[in-house]
């Protein structure tokens, strides 16, 4: 053992004391300010490794707040949900608001793209624009033409007149079906089949989406087939096509294999 004087009151104390008898003053042995320092290095390196990495990614996310926001701010009509139009084209809120009423009236509340079609501009008259929209994957071929002052010229979808002449003629639903619509048509449509079927039970219908679907108001045109059994015990295929007035719900038309089914008309 070996002596070593104390830093504080130089007092002689055994070089293996962890703090002076004399003043209780912490005794710092060689080997240990060095052991102490790493370790403390070692520990600050690890908290800056932590704090580097969060650091970056709480920047980008405020860079990323401030572009969003600058953005609402400068365009307030493209993440306005009662704005349709606004959120595809250059209009003022006024021409906006006016093409707008028009697609509403026609049916028309969201739309999943509003896009500008070289080749229909100028149909009608100079400086047209014409613009192809669609609800959905299935509702899309909507065909908008504006005038120059962003006023809306035309809306139809497909072949039929949805606006014309400053006037709405018929609006969207008139031409399409909910998935409801056509699910109960279909419904319909198989029952009356299976009554005219030498063996219903065997009666095997495909898919809704390979079942045909026309509608022009309140007549509507479905189309299928069905797999069974003849009164021989043998699978044939068969067509069918019905006609249906949906005002008052009557079959006006069923055929099948060709074959007029309804009579007395």
């Amino acid at each position: 053992m070996a002596l070593i004087k104390c830093s504080e009151c130089g007092k002689e104390i055994s070089d293996k004391a962890t703090t002076c008898p004399n003043c209780g003053c912490p005794v710092l042995h060689n080997n240990l300010p060095t052991q102490s320092l790493q370790k403390t290095s070692k520990q600050g390196n690890k908290k800056h490794g932590c704090l580097i990495p969060m650091l970056v990614i709480f920047i980008l996310f405020g860079i990323g707040l401030a572009v969003g926001v600058l953005d609402i701010m400068e365009n307030p009509d493209k993440y306005d949900s009662s704005r349709i139009s606004a959120k595809f084209i250059d209009v003022s809120p006024e021409e906006g608001k006016k093409i707008d009423s028009i697609l509403r009236e026609c049916g028309i509340e969201k739309l999943k793209s509003f896009e500008h079609d070289e080749l229909l501009d100028g149909m009608h008259s100079d400086e047209e624009t014409g613009y192809r929209l669609a609800i959905n994957d299935d509702v899309k071929n909507i065909i908008l033409y504006l005038n120059k002052d962003k006023s809306v010229y035309s809306l139809k979808y497909s072949v039929y007149d949805l606006y014309i002449d400053n006037i709405v003629t018929a609006t969207i639903q008139d031409y399409t079906f909910t998935t409801k619509e056509a699910s109960n048509l279909m419904i319909k449509c198989e029952e009356k089949v299976k009554s005219i079927l030498k063996s219903p039970s065997t009666a095997k219908f495909p898919s809704i989406l390979n079942w045909g679907f026309q509608k022009e108001k309140n007549i509507v045109t479905v189309q299928g087939y069905v797999d069974a059994q003849n009164g021989f015990g043998a699978e044939i295929r068969s067509m069918f096509q019905f006609i249906i007035n949906t005002d008052d719900d009557t079959i006006q038309s069923f055929i099948f294999d060709n074959q007029e089914m309804i009579t007395g008309k």
